[in-house]
């Protein structure tokens, strides 16, 4: 049998032939596996479909083609996914030089429109760039074509390998934003901002290092932000929040110092109160009673 190399590698290969199984028994409505397969395409090999059910997700992995979804045409090549949905008129056709080959699973369920639009094909989106190694997609549809026999544990062995190509789509989509997200560029003020937000969000847990990077930014390049804005590096800011977390929960509860210091993020209670005294000029206790004296 003559084979042809996939993603121009040695060693990972598929049949020039369309290898594909139809699954009718299902172990839940909400989300259930209906066909899948690999098609190694010939030249302008087309198909055309009105109305398909469910929802058909594509991976291309080696080669070209042209989609074409209730009129609107898309170049397409290796690297990027096409979805199919219900309700759409769809054809698609591979390239005369270069045509494609992909895998596709099509599934379908009460929560089957929910999965789609978290792995990014929301209304009106069927085409995205794949942002993890299509060959990731390739192996997933290879174990359930591998699992061709009707028995009850492949059943569920295959509506697993289903959640792992979802989640596999949904992957590359939080990848995708990722990437989004690192390339957009806010005014200074604004990741000071977002960074002081998660410092009293998360001030008894968070460190420097889980705020640099909520942020996107280096350490030191935050901490200059930061000390500009504010007048205080993240560090102390952080340890204000604290403080006055500390003063908040001394005022109005009867908490022991020792259970104060934890819920403010201090593992040690005498390295809080010396802290503290270092801050307000008194210790935890001595403020307590000051505070209740005044009360009296």
């Amino acid at each position: 049998m003559h084979n042809d190399s996939v993603y121009g590698e040695p060693g990972l290969y598929v049949t020039p032939k369309v290898r594909c199984l139809v699954y009718k028994k299902r172990i839940s409505d909400d989300l259930y596996l209906m066909l899948c397969g690999v098609e190694h395409c010939l030249p302008d090999y087309y198909f055309h479909t009105t109305d398909r059910p469910g929802y058909h997700l594509h991976v291309i992995m080696q080669g070209k083609g042209r989609l074409s979804v209730n009129g609107k045409e898309t170049d397409l090549h290796f690297g990027q996914m096409f979805m199919t949905k219900p309700g759409e008129e769809t054809w698609y056709k591979a390239d005369s030089d270069d045509p494609w080959v992909y895998c596709w699973m099509a599934f379908d369920g009460n929560i089957a429109q929910k999965c789609v639009e978290e792995a990014g094909f929301v209304k009106g989106v069927n085409v995205l760039d794949c942002h993890v190694d299509t060959r990731q997609f390739y192996s997933i549809v290879s174990k359930v074509l591998d699992q061709a026999e009707l028995t009850p544990s492949n059943v569920y062995s295959r509506t697993g390998h289903l959640l792992e190509f979802i989640s596999t789509a949904v992957h590359s989509n939080y990848e995708s934003e990722k990437h989004i997200r690192k390339a957009r560029q806010y005014p200074p003020d604004d990741y000071v901002t977002y960074a002081a937000d998660f410092i009293r969000g998360n001030y008894a847990t968070a460190k420097i290092g889980d705020v640099a990077k909520f942020v996107g930014l280096h350490r030191s390049y935050l901490t200059n932000l930061f000390k500009a804005k504010m007048g205080v590096s993240p560090q102390e800011y952080l340890m204000q929040c604290k403080l006055n977390q500390a003063r908040k929960l001394l005022d109005e509860t009867d908490n022991p110092i020792q259970e104060i210091s934890r819920q403010i993020g201090y593992d040690n209670p005498l390295t809080f109160s010396k802290t503290f005294k270092s801050f307000y000029g008194v210790s935890p206790r001595e403020y307590r009673q000051q505070q209740r004296g005044k009360e009296a």
